[in-house]
């Protein structure tokens, strides 16, 4: 097959053979052994939110090191989704692990403060262009959930209109197909009303709805056009009717730049949502935004017990430090690059017009689909039967939800995963 790297910055195509020996599916017993197990001990048989999409799939998964996972029947893969974007690093990455053993040697969890907390929030006040103040939560849902609490009790309004997925909670469960028989009352979800991402829909928006709105809500990963221009136009707007603007980073934080989608557009929020990289897989979130706004949360109590274990910010600090120093933004860019470029290349070469690959912003989260204008939600046949053969050939890789790279893939890595993306297409070829 042919690959696209970059070396130097310039573009190379090269011949790559691929391996005479024949690949081997792999067998997945254990997993199904304890997948039928936890049907008598778990809700749908997972804690995660999806249940096995193939017949053969790693349920249980025993360690994983840099971009590889090892399931409990020994099989070892390459990662492409990364604990669904959370692994910004590496999987048990050292200079994070080790930070927060010194912290378990300690103590994590007391009565008060730690004074890592002051530590981590200078530096995001660093990094994140709106950030003045800063307030520390152990989910993306529960951040989302805290700012939409201070942008209605900030402008006394109610109305939330937002773009993008924003976690499971009531309030967000509009247009998810859910109604009061899933234990979802309407009156959580009816002030949220979404927009198509543009200017010109969310104005619209405005116009038709008799009561006025508290906040604009935007995911840069599902916010299109992702442009200056959009973007800020969308700011715009929203001040203009008096709404405050929330950046919803929980995705694309750190991943787009170092201060987020923010920072790479140009285009200041009033407040953002962060997690996933934040920490590196350790369980944390934040809400930072302006001071004057972000004041507003001692009127409207957002903390819980576990807001104060040092954990976690430990590990988030380690995690931000590491991002700072070593440049990851770019490798996570260059690496998303070549995997995105090689891609598309096996798709030309096998001349398959249906599936593309693509930067979702940017290349560092990226989507592979049969179908980009249905995207997770593609049905083509072809879609879900690639997915699943390359898990079975050692590539983790996901049909219904954006991919990541992190900073522990290698070129030869990523080489590695289209060798597998190239076997398996040759079969669906074959088969479709």
């Amino acid at each position: 097959m042919q690959k696209v790297s970059t070396e130097n910055g310039a573009t190379q195509v090269v011949k790559i053979r691929q391996s005479d020996n024949v690949r081997k599916a792999y067998t997945f017993s254990e997993s199904k052994r304890l997948w039928q197990e936890a049907q008598q001990l778990i809700p749908g048989g997972s804690q995660g939110t999806r249940s096995p999409m193939y017949p053969d799939f790693p349920n249980y998964f025993s360690r994983a090191k840099g971009c590889r996972m090892w399931d409990v029947d020994g099989n070892e893969f390459i990662d492409l989704l990364c604990s669904i974007g959370p692994i910004i690093l590496g999987y048990a990455y050292d200079r994070v692990d080790n930070a927060v053993k010194t912290v378990i040697d300690n103590s994590f969890q007391s009565s008060g403060n730690h004074p890592v907390q002051l530590e981590l929030s200078k530096l995001l006040i660093e990094l994140i262009p709106c950030a003045e103040r800063v307030r520390f939560l152990k989910t993306g849902t529960e951040a989302t959930m805290a700012a939409a609490r201070l942008a209605r009790h900030i402008t006394g309004r109610t109305n939330i209109a937002h773009c993008g997925y924003h976690g499971w909670t009531d309030m967000w469960r509009r247009g998810y197909g859910v109604d009061n028989s899933c234990g979802v009352h309407k009156g959580t979800w009816e002030p949220i009303l979404p927009f198509n991402g543009t200017a010109e829909s969310l104005e619209e928006l405005f116009k038709k709805t008799t009561e006025k709105f508290a906040a604009v809500f935007l995911c840069p990963v599902d916010t299109k056009p992702f442009t200056k221009e959009n973007y800020q136009n969308i700011v715009d707007v929203a001040h203009k009717h008096g709404a405050l603007v929330i950046f919803d980073e929980i995705k694309s934080g750190f991943r787009t730049a170092l201060g987020g989608a923010q920072e790479l557009l140009g285009v200041t929020p009033d407040i953002t949502t962060l997690s996933k990289g934040l920490g590196n897989g350790y369980p944390i979130a934040a809400v930072v935004g302006k001071a004057e706004y972000m004041e507003g949360m001692t009127k409207t109590p957002t903390i819980g017990t576990f807001s104060v274990e040092a954990l976690s910010i430990t590990a988030a600090l380690a995690t931000l430090k590491e991002l700072k120093e070593k440049n990851v933004v770019e490798h996570l860019w260059r690496v998303g690059q070549r995997l995105i470029d090689g891609l598309n290349q096996i798709c030309r070469d096998y001349n398959m017009d249906g599936p593309v690959a693509f930067a979702d912003p940017v290349p560092s989260i990226f989507r592979f689909t049969w179908d980009p204008k249905m995207g997770n939600n593609c049905t083509h046949p072809a879609h879900n039967y690639f997915f699943g053969e390359c898990i079975r050939y050692g590539l983790f890789f996901s049909n219904w939800h954006v991919g990541f790279v992190n900073y522990s893939h290698s070129n030869k890595d990523i080489d590695e995963a289209l060798d597998i993306c190239d076997f398996v297409m040759a079969k669906t070829k074959r088969k479709f």
